[in-house]
């Protein structure tokens, strides 16, 4: 099989026809580009078209689509080679941190030239052998001085809630210390609907009202508990309550970018491409089926 085939996918695997319009409130949608990465940029731009795919989430980051160091060449072709079939580059994610570091700057300025509305920051981290608040006092700083670095862009950071031992922005209220003072034109946030629930358990209602006013892009995915492991799975077969997809649906910001996050298939394995991309499409219909969108 030849990779235009591929690309195509399997008889109906594609989907089929669009449903009746809904009252959602979701914009664009978008497919996390890890698992795309080994097709060229056109043939993720064929991809996206044909699957009802408005654009990706591309990752600009180390080992990504596009490598910080090659991305005054890569990212505009990669921007006109989905503008060719009517999608776009929706975000990008990065291994930004802060703003004193001449890659990340050329990085921010490549995207904002190009029209891009956000990127995804990187993750801050906890060490537990000092004081948890005041670390995240001076993350807190490090968020600020980014910020007033982007003031004099259109391009925006956002932080990710994120599962995890010692992760920043795990328990979503981190976030909500994290970002007090910091202009939300500057940074905002990502509520991950996967990873809210596997931290909050049964209040993850109470999460998404303590960021929802911050939240600009929304991602969706899915685990199951297998003992003390969360394993990932088909998007609306796990843990995520139904009602938290409702939830985020009606009040959400209205155009909020929603990014499909397929995290169940290993994109490292060659063998698997075609499954990953089968899987996209299958979460993309779920998606549909859960929220309208």
């Amino acid at each position: 099989m030849n990779r235009r085939e591929l690309v195509k996918l399997s008889a109906g695997a594609a989907l089929a026809s669009a449903l009746p319009a809904s009252d959602q409130r979701f914009g664009p949608v978008l497919a996390f580009a890890k698992h795309l990465q080994w097709l060229s940029f056109d043939e993720v731009a064929v991809f996206l078209e044909e699957n009802d795919l408005d654009g990706i989430e591309a990752t600009v980051r180390k080992g990504g689509q596009v490598e910080p160091e090659q991305v005054e060449r890569d990212l505009p072709l990669l921007v006109r080679a989905l503008e060719k079939r009517g999608r776009s580059v929706g975000m990008i994610t990065t291994d930004i941190k802060d703003a004193d570091n001449a890659l990340s700057q050329r990085v921010i300025k490549t995207a904002d030239s190009l029209g891009i509305k956000w990127f995804r920051m990187a993750y801050y981290r906890y060490d537990f052998e000092r004081p948890i608040l005041a670390q995240l006092d001076e993350h807190r700083q490090t968020v600020l001085r980014l910020a007033d670095y982007l003031s004099g862009f259109r391009l925006a950071g956002l932080y990710q809630n994120h599962a995890g031992r010692s992760l920043v922005g795990g328990s979503v209220w981190d976030i909500h210390r994290l970002l007090e003072g910091v202009p939300e034109e500057q940074v905002s946030a990502i509520f991950d609907l996967r990873h809210a629930t596997a931290e909050a358990g049964m209040s993850w209602s109470v999460l998404w009202r303590v960021i929802r006013d911050r939240v600009r892009v929304v991602y969706m995915k899915d685990f199951r508990w297998q003992g003390r492991k969360a394993v990932n799975v088909p998007l609306g077969t796990g843990q995520v309550d139904p009602e938290l997809y409702t939830m985020v649906s009606a009040e959400v910001s209205e155009g909020t970018p929603v990014s499909l996050h397929m995290e169940y298939i290993d994109h490292r394995d060659p063998a698997k491409q075609r499954e990953c991309m089968d899987a996209i499409v299958r979460d993309r219909r779920a998606l549909r089926d859960l929220t309208g969108a």
